[in-house]
């Protein structure tokens, strides 16, 4: 079983970059911090506190299971609705409890870490080797016969032959389904468990409700998630189990 790194565990990166904050923040308070009295001594250390927890929602939550999903409408709707939020609310805390007239520099910081915070989550991210793992199948143990089959489905009125190989993935839309290639994505009204049936089991695997993945087109695959390139194609919480069962046994 492959060891993983310590800085792909989450708690420790982001205890690791949420105490890094707080030292570079000290290091510039140090001559001011005892010229403040009472609470505005550790007022600034809170608002970092509170503001790295909004960053990681943001990345974790928004970013991740919305626009990487893509369901970009939703992510900006919601990234501006809560960021004009936390300005309102900032700007009136600063002015009832600080007293403090001028709050646009707070306003623009508030905004400037949080793009910069999700800029740092992106790079992480992907320039973590995206090459494939020992715990993703190749190609090269499936059977000819499968490997030159093809998947044959009306799109558009006309009967489209695709090819195993150059399918990706393919998402549920209710009734009808995307097959995603690299070349080009086909629409088709057919359920997911109609496709499930269709495809050699060898090759292709359901992941969730609403997906299933094409095995060697795999580039990276984690406890819950299979990567294919910058795509990330979340695995159900009731198919964890039936997804390492079918791992196993190919």
């Amino acid at each position: 079983m492959k060891r993983t790194r310590l800085l792909d565990h989450f708690v420790v990166r982001n205890f690791l970059g949420l105490a890094a904050l707080l030292a570079a923040h000290y290091l510039t308070d140090l001559y001011a911090i005892e010229g403040r009295p009472g609470f505005s001594k550790v007022s600034p250390y809170l608002y970092l506190l509170l503001l790295y927890g909004w960053i990681v929602f943001h990345n974790r939550i928004l970013f991740e299971r919305l626009f990487l999903q893509d369901k970009k409408v939703l992510y900006f709707g919601w990234f501006f609705l809560l960021m004009a939020l936390g300005s309102f609310n900032m700007n009136f805390i600063l002015r009832t409890e600080f007293s403090i007239s001028r709050s646009l520099p707070y306003l623009v910081n508030f905004w400037v870490y949080t793009i910069t915070g999700l800029g740092v989550f992106v790079t992480y991210r992907y320039l973590r080797a995206p090459a494939k793992t020992e715990e993703v199948p190749i190609a090269s143990v499936m059977p000819a016969s499968e490997e030159s089959g093809y998947f044959s489905c009306m799109v558009d009125g006309v009967r489209e032959a695709i090819p195993y190989l150059a399918i990706q993935y393919i998402e549920s839309l209710e009734n009808y389904l995307k097959v995603i290639t690299k070349a080009k994505t086909y629409v088709t009204r057919l359920t997911l468990k109609e496709a499930e049936e269709r495809l050699p089991k060898r090759q292709f695997i359901r992941i969730s409700r609403s997906c299933i993945v094409h095995i060697t087109q795999v580039d990276r695959r984690e406890p819950d998630a299979f990567w294919i390139g910058t795509k990330e194609l979340r695995v159900g919480k009731v198919y964890k189990r039936y997804v390492a069962e079918q791992l196993a046994g190919k």
